[in-house]
């Protein structure tokens, strides 16, 4: 990673992007409502690109350790209080939007912000949200619905489905995990919300919805923006949505002179970070297709299958298919069918299931329907996708 620098760091240089790329930050308060200032501990680059359409999604963790403009360096997220206090031009999401230019390079042309109970209300008048758990997770928290005044949660790996309560908690979850795992899981639950929209068929009702949504998201998108954002996002195909995250990769750990723990970034790394995540997916640009996969589970349990086809969604493959296995398996295999490694994505495959090369097998077909099938034996872990990153 190199030496930590704690000097102010020269701007990035702004990155070049298709002329009519649409940014909009997405950012999650730490406070109840919308109305009070607080910190951002969501921040989420959402860049869009009209075309083809393709959305990039790029995660910023609250220690990162930015150049905030007339205040120095600090926390990323204390940069939206700033700019409220300081009267700057735009408030707190004007000096955000300096911070992520300065910092990143990357124009922001719009901001979206909740807090929690705005969220909450948000994912129950969805009627909740599915979720592809990955990972066992644990935590308990402030819970004022119950006697006790708080509550255990534990989320197996398979398909959960949260109302706007569990939603929140499973976005914000840290006592068992890290920040970087909150920022997976936030995006885990930004897909899944998207989901729910599309197959509610809420879009056509989005100038109806309007005011209650004003209510509950501060904005400076207007409906026509909205409106015209919907009509992209129900053309999207999923293949060409990608999640990226600010991670240990470009970040080292340091205890800044007041003391709090910052992540501070390795800024020509980072550079490369951002620009391959904003920048279109392969396969919208039309260099090639996405390899199709079908999904045979062999697990004991059912969603374990459903869970796969997500991560490899992320991943950026087609998932044709996700079925039960006729046979047990006790090892996850690979079958590839494709007859060129030019390209081949069976090294990411691997990484993902952390397999060996003998667990890959080779049956080459010219005539196919899918390019890989994956067998998901009894030692299928998927939460090794989630370290494979």
């Amino acid at each position: 990673m190199g030496t930590v620098t704690v000097d102010q760091p020269a701007p990035l240089p702004l990155m070049e992007q298709p002329a009519n790329t649409i940014n909009i930050l997405v950012l999650g308060s730490d406070q109840p409502s919308i109305k009070s200032i607080g910190r951002t501990d969501v921040i989420i680059i959402v860049s869009v690109n009209p075309d083809i359409p393709s959305i990039s999604l790029l995660s910023i963790p609250r220690d990162f350790y930015a150049w905030i403009p007339g205040r120095g360096l600090d926390k990323i997220n204390t940069a939206f209080t700033y700019g409220e206090k300081d009267r700057y031009p735009g408030g707190g999401a004007g000096l955000l939007r300096a911070t992520i230019e300065y910092n990143f390079g990357v124009r922001i042309h719009y901001y979206a912000r909740v807090g929690f109970d705005d969220f909450v209300r948000i994912v129950n008048t969805l009627g909740g949200v599915d979720v592809a758990v990955e990972c066992p997770l644990s935590d308990t928290f402030p819970d004022p619905s119950v006697p006790e005044g708080q509550s255990d949660v534990d989320w197996m790996p398979g398909i959960q489905h949260l109302d706007g309560k569990h939603a929140l908690w499973y976005a914000r979850s840290r006592w068992s995990t890290s920040d970087f795992d909150r920022n997976r899981r936030q995006q885990q639950v930004l897909r899944g919300l998207y989901h729910q929209i599309l197959s509610l068929e809420m879009i056509p009702k989005i100038p109806e919805l309007w005011g209650t949504l004003q209510e509950t998201v501060s904005t400076d998108l207007g409906l026509d923006n909205v409106l015209y954002l919907a009509s992209l996002a129900s053309k999207l195909d999923m293949t060409n949505v990608k999640s990226r995250f600010v991670d240990r990769s470009v970040l080292t750990s340091w205890t800044a002179p007041n003391g709090g723990a910052v992540l501070v970034p390795n800024y020509p790394l980072l550079q490369a970070l951002v620009s391959e995540a904003l920048a279109p997916p392969a396969s919208g640009r039309g260099q090639q297709r996405a390899f199709r996969v079908e999904v045979l589970n062999a697990t004991r349990y059912e969603g374990l299958g459903y869970v796969a086809a997500e991560r490899l969604r992320w991943e950026g493959f087609e998932v044709v298919s996700v079925q039960a296995a006729d046979d047990a398996y006790a090892r996850t295999q690979i079958v590839d069918y494709t007859t060129t490694s030019k390209g081949s994505p069976v090294a990411r495959l691997i990484k993902l299931y952390n397999r060996r090369s003998e667990d890959v097998i080779a049956e080459p077909m010219d005539e196919r329907e899918v390019d890989f099938r994956i067998i998901l034996g009894s030692d299928y872990d998927p939460c090794a996708a989630t370290r494979a990153r």
